[in-house]
Formats: C-alpha cells, structure tokens, sequence
C-alpha cells in the first residue's frame, strides 16, 4: 500500500488530500462525517407533534454518500433521513417514551447493514459516523399520590376524604385531572382539581371500594367519560399510583318477623337473606333484646340459624348484622349496642317474638 498526497487548488488556496492506494492504483477515500451541534431535545409523548430544529453541521465531511441516522440508545437504527430537511420532518412523538440518537454518517457505495432493524454497531465498509445528538422522550407521569386509605360507613352522612397531597415532581403532561374509578377501574368521577375531590361524598356511592388516581394526558386521549373503563382510554396518558376509598355497609336483612312460644321446643329462625352488604375486616350477627343489649354475637348465618330462642324465655329479641374494622369497642355480650365506639355498620333489625 502506497500514500499519496496530492495537492488541490480551492477556492484559491491549497488543500492537502490524503488518499491510499496499493499497487495495482485502487483508491481509498478517508470518510469524515464532521461534527454535530444542537440539542439534547427533550420532548413529552402526548400525542403532538414533536420535531428538531437547529441542528448544524461543522468540520471535514468527505465520502460519495451521505445520510442522517436516527438510532436507539441500544444502537438500533430506526430511520435514515437523507437531509437536514428530512430529519427536521420526523415526528418523534410517533416513537413513543424513550431515548433516540441522532448521527450523520459518510460512506462509501458497498456499506452493509445501514437498514432500518440493523445496528449501527454492526456496520461492514467504508464510513464515518459524526457524534451524536440525544432525543429524550418522556412518556406522561400522573405523578405520586398519598393519603389514606379511606373508611367510611354508609349511613346517610356525608364522607369526604381530606389530606391527600400530589407530589408534581414527576408530573408530566399538558393536561391533569383526578380520577374516581371502582375497584373494576369503571371510571365514576373526574373530578378535576384536588379540591373537588375533597368535595365529592362517597357515602352517595354505596357499599364498595372506589380508587382515586391523579392522571396527566395529552390532546389525543379519548374516552375519559365517566361509564367508560381505564382499560378504553386512548391516546397519551400517565396515572398516579391510586388511593383506596372503603364504603362498607352491613347490607339489609330479609326474613321473618318470627314468633315462637316459649314451651320447651327448640325454636330457630330460618330463611333470613343478606342484601346490599359491603364487609369491612369483620362480621358477625347481633342478637338484642328491645333495649340494644347484646345478648349473643353468632359469627355465622349457620351459628346463627343454630340459636334456640326457647331457651330465652318471653320477650323480643332482634337480629341484626354488623361489619366493622379493628378497633371496634363495647361489642360483647353484656354491652348496650348503642356503646359501640369504632367504624362500623348495622343492618336493619328483624324482630323474634317469644309469647
């Protein structure tokens, strides 16, 4: 292999040109890609448009062809735009959260592997890449929520949850609302500020569990509609982590009134049905007498389809149910139902009549 120099007039002035050839006088130009300036570019995945501008070129650049190169941070090349033109034309929006890497690269006609799919890494011929410039692409973030839980009995009182705090450190997005979903994800509110979350009563809810989220969402997000699921949402969007909301009610009792007399017979109730209940941690069955004095807790319907109220002698006994959490005082044989001190709820009443 020989070098030689050659001279070149340009531009008026001289240039020195270094090319290699072997023996047999085959050339080999010494690509040069130069150098890239602009960016990093730091763009939000929510559903606008989002392109590069500024980007200039500087340095030596020498080979027969020429292209911009859009790799991943793995080196993975996504897309080839041929000009500057071309490269301000791509959206990066369309590429979803991640990190791009823009190149310039020279090469000689015989290159391998510069295809979408391939890596760049695995390049074969004669080319040089310049340096690269960064597309950071953050995807929406609903950011972190905290307070709670919630527990709330349905009593026709209004509850309304407070303390709850956003942390917007991590928010990202051009839009944010809340979000009042079921444990189903069903969407039941979109509450659009924290203070109107503070303002919803979720004793107007029923029995079950809600779940508060916090979301950021692009302009492309559809079916954010209350009745629709989060798993219909379409577009750009980010959700917080949730915040559960308990509504428990001990449900509606269904049976009877029952009235036995009291002659040495076993007599038990039967055919009680339990409606519209929602369990706390715990539950059991309230036996009283007229005054709200506990006179027995059966856990079970079976326990409780097991008393034989014959042996209770005259006098009116009631059944009840309750769930409540831990916690709950005054519930023991003895105590007055109206004592009880804690989170829990009652069923309606059903009465047993002893003559």
């Amino acid at each position: 292999m020989k070098k030689h120099f050659i001279l070149l007039m340009i531009f008026g002035g001289l240039s020195l040109l270094t090319i290699s050839c072997d023996d047999d006088d085959d050339v080999t130009i010494n690509t040069e890609a130069g150098t890239l300036s602009g960016g990093p570019f730091n763009f939000v995945i929510d559903g606008n448009p989002d392109m590069v501008d500024g980007i200039t070129q500087s340095g030596e650049m020498r080979g027969s062809n020429s292209s911009f190169v859009i790799t991943d941070d793995a080196g993975n090349i996504l897309g080839l735009p041929p000009t500057m033109t071309d490269l301000e034309g791509v959206n990066f929006d369309d590429a979803g959260p991640g990190i791009c890497l823009i190149w310039y690269i020279r090469y000689e006609d015989g290159l391998m592997g510069l295809e979408p799919g391939e890596n760049a890494n695995d390049l074969s011929g004669n080319y040089d890449l310049s340096n690269s410039i960064t597309v950071n692409r953050d995807g929406l973030n609903g950011g972190m929520i905290d307070g709670g839980p919630f527990t709330f009995i349905i009593d026709g009182e209004a509850d309304m949850v407070s303390g709850i705090s956003l942390d917007d450190t991590e928010v990202n997005g051009p839009n944010t609302t809340w979000v009042i979903t079921d444990d189903e994800n069903n969407i039941l509110g979109l509450p659009p500020t924290l203070a109107d979350v503070e303002g919803v009563n979720f004793d107007g809810a029923g029995g079950g569990i809600c779940l508060i989220w916090h979301m950021s969402f692009g302009t492309d997000l559809m079916g954010a509609e209350v009745g629709n699921n989060v798993s219909d949402l379409t577009g750009s969007y980010g959700l917080s982590n949730s915040i559960m909301v308990t509504r428990g009610t001990a449900g509606m009792l269904d049976g009877g009134p029952f009235n036995f007399d009291i002659d040495g017979s076993p007599d038990m109730v039967s055919g009680i049905t339990v409606s519209d209940n929602f369990d706390l941690a715990n539950t059991s069955y309230v036996i009283t007498d007229d005054q709200g004095v506990i006179l027995g807790l059966p856990p079970t319907m079976a326990d409780l389809e097991g008393v034989n109220f014959d042996d209770a002698g005259t006098g009116v006994c009631l059944i009840w149910r309750i769930t409540y959490s831990e916690g709950l005082t005054g519930l023991e044989a003895g105590e007055n139902a109206a004592n009880l001190q804690g989170t829990f709820s009652l069923s309606n009443s059903i009465t047993v009549n002893r003559n």
